[in-house]
């Protein structure tokens, strides 16, 4: 596949455990950032800590230094496509900020979640470069796969597509039945219900709005 976008880069594999983006981009010959190569060698989500939640840290561990490394390979020019896997299978976008809602409005997912509650506590790398994160489905499907080679192409072509954007605001803490972006009877929509990553259930968000017409009159 033909990168025309220079001013994009792709990251995959920031989660060992999280390898069918990594296979996708490496097999269609996509340049990207390998985000933690040793925890893809042994299979693990990191070995230390989660690197997605180890920028801007300072220590010793191996993620903290890979988080180092990775921020000085992406320029603060660049937008950052970060691609995940989730066992809460239903894709989505991730968003930090606002402002990088045209870019989320490219991948043609329809739904965009703002981390307004930030469970990586301000140090993804989303945090410290611009762009979005993406969980493309489960950890072991083709589907996952498929569906990165789609979002890159979608990417490049540059067309907005659709959106819904849901906002974060808490942490589900009591197990129950969720089904992720169908409303909860206690009022919340269930965002990554079924993670299994987490000290927690998933997450609780509301519905800012529906469409692209919305986020055009964004300030």
């Amino acid at each position: 596949m033909k990168i025309r976008e220079p001013n994009i880069i792709f990251v995959a594999g920031v989660h060992g455990n999280e390898k069918m983006p990594v296979r996708a981009l490496a097999e269609n010959n996509i340049p990207f950032i390998l985000g933690n190569p040793q925890a893809q060698k042994k299979n693990v989500r990191f070995i230390s800590r989660d690197l997605n939640a180890s920028f801007g840290m300072r220590g010793k561990g191996y993620e903290v230094k890979r988080a180092a490394e990775i921020l000085k390979e992406i320029d603060k020019n660049i937008l950052v496509v970060d691609f995940h896997t989730t066992a809460a299978p239903i894709p989505f976008v991730i968003i930090c900020d606002k402002k990088i809602l045209p870019l989320a409005a490219r991948v043609g997912l329809g739904r965009v979640v703002l981390m307004k509650y930030n469970i990586k506590k301000g140090h993804a790398l989303i945090n410290y470069r611009n762009g979005i994160s993406i969980e493309t489905g489960s950890h072991t499907s083709k589907k996952s796969y498929d569906l990165t080679l789609k979002i890159v192409r979608n990417i490049l072509g540059g067309k907005k597509h659709p959106i819904k954007l849901y906002e974060v605001y808490g942490k589900i803490l009591k197990p129950g039945r969720y089904h992720n972006f169908r409303r909860h009877p206690d009022g919340f929509i269930p965002v990554l219900a079924g993670e299994k990553a987490y000290d927690f259930y998933g997450l609780k968000a509301r519905q800012i709005f529906n469409d692209w017409a919305d986020i055009r009159n964004i300030n």
